[in-house]
């Protein structure tokens, strides 16, 4: 599962929002149009009058620079995720990346992991549904060395059969934990129930059964004909230079074949059709997660989805937690991918009770009225939760990569806080009417505590 997103507190807005600019008070309205950056010459301007886009022998390229500080962050991001794969497949790029961090042509053995220790940057790896991201953050001074690592591990993995046996187990290991956790277990059989059949029922990190199966081999083979141009967007954002991103790039990635994969935003599939699945466990409490589909960020009603899933989400922590102390976890989550999704999740020990209490709230939004509800009120707040949570160099990048996969356009992701304050009170009562019906349950405890029927009322 990926990005859920709810409510948090306004004044985040305030602390976050520092490393970019000025302003001015957190109690003024589209604070987004606010955001700068600062030039070369230590000027401040609006992020999106530097933010350029641009291509280097067919990889496409999104930089923001900011001089404000030494920060840089990258962000590459190998498209396909879940889609890449098959059932024999699941987890191969994750393996394949991991792996290059014990050797590559220019830097054998542990000479990789050296020659990374020496940068001071931070890397992060993170297969997801639609693409496995690959990025590293760092200071300005290390731009060039840090890239050169980089790079290498991604051109001329030496895939020793020992250190893909290495990572393949470490990978093994934490599938396997994973599923030890009743959570991981939970969200785990929830996307291979909710999307059987489907790219998104399989695993970015793979299963055990699938890293028990690839080799040295299978990696050399998929290093060769996936590792193109095509499947890739590079963004950067941070105090490096245009200049300095084209010859490293130029030299480097860009000499990778360009290869002829094309880009689309997954299409939507069909709802549920099975309320629930059951998994008895001996645990303390019981898991609870109940997945309904949305529509893909490009649609009309996404903006209206978001925030009937916030509001759901603020609704049910209130009646279930807050008002009968029958969780300690409750929320709606909304997951941000390219066909994006929403969900209700708790713990609890008296699932029969809380069942009602959510069904209750979801009824209340699929109803929803105006009158005594504020929405531009509510709406506002999520406007600046999301702000809070986009607002440093890194998590720009992955801001802008998001707007140009999922929306076509990098400039989208500046509109998408005006959207939200357009949503109105009959828009989210229509989203979730819409969406809300279709959602497919997963429990996970002591299955003598709740009914089938219980999930089917809904």
């Amino acid at each position: 599962m990926t990005r859920a997103r709810g409510l948090g507190r306004i004044g985040m807005l305030c602390a976050a929002a520092a490393v970019l600019g000025p302003l001015g008070g957190c109690a003024s309205t589209h604070l987004e149009k606010q955001l700068q950056v600062a030039t070369e010459t230590g000027r401040l301007v609006p992020l999106d009058s530097v933010t350029v886009s641009y291509n280097v022998g067919g990889l496409q390229v999104i930089q923001r620079p900011n001089y404000a500080n030494d920060v840089v962050a990258v962000h590459l991001y190998l498209l396909g995720g879940r889609r890449q794969l098959t059932e024999a497949t699941q987890g191969i790029e994750a393996l394949l990346v991991r792996t290059s961090k014990y050797g590559t042509a220019k830097y054998p053995g542990d000479a990789t992991r050296k020659a990374w220790a020496r940068t001071g940057s931070s890397l992060d790896i993170d297969p997801s549904d639609d693409w496995t991201e690959v990025g590293f953050l760092g200071v300005t001074g290390d731009f060039d060395s840090t890239w050169s690592v980089f790079a290498e591990r991604l051109m001329h993995p030496t895939l020793a059969a020992a250190s893909v046996a290495l990572v393949r187990e470490q990978m093994r290991s934490s599938v396997h934990q994973r599923l030890i956790s009743p959570d991981g277990y939970l969200f785990h059989l929830s996307d291979s129930v909710s999307f059987q059949g489907r790219p998104y029922g399989l695993a970015p990190d793979g299963t055990e059964e699938s890293l028990g199966a690839l080799d040295s081999a299978a990696l050399a083979t998929y290093e060769r004909t996936q590792m193109v141009t095509s499947r890739m967007l590079l963004v950067v954002v941070g105090n490096v230079s245009r200049q300095a991103v084209e010859h490293a790039v130029g030299t480097t990635l860009a000499t990778l074949p360009k290869g002829d994969y094309v880009w689309s935003v997954p299409q939507a599939t069909p709802p549920a059709t099975v309320p629930v699945v059951m998994r008895a466990r001996t645990v303390a409490t019981n898991y609870v997660f109940g997945l309904f589909e949305g529509p893909p960020a490009s649609a009309k009603d996404y903006p209206a989805f978001r925030v009937a899933t916030a509001l759901l989400s603020t609704r049910v922590n209130d009646m279930v937690r807050q008002q009968h102390s029958l969780s300690y976890a409750v929320s709606a989550p909304f997951i941000d991918r390219g066909i994006s999704a929403g969900g209700v999740y708790f713990s609890t020990s008296a699932p029969s009770q809380v069942l009602p209490l959510v069904k209750e709230q979801m009824r209340w939004v699929e109803h929803l009225e105006s009158g005594p509800f504020d929405m531009p009120y509510f709406t506002e707040g999520f406007v600046l939760d999301y702000l809070a949570s986009n607002s440093t160099d890194d998590e720009q990048a992955d801001f802008l990569a998001r707007a140009q996969l999922y929306q076509g356009d990098y400039r989208k992701a500046s509109d998408e806080m005006e959207e939200l304050r357009h949503v109105s009170t009959s828009d989210v009562r229509s989203a979730a009417q819409h969406y809300f019906p279709h959602i497919q349950f997963v429990y996970v405890g002591d299955t003598t505590r709740v009914k089938r029927t219980d999930f089917a009322r809904f």
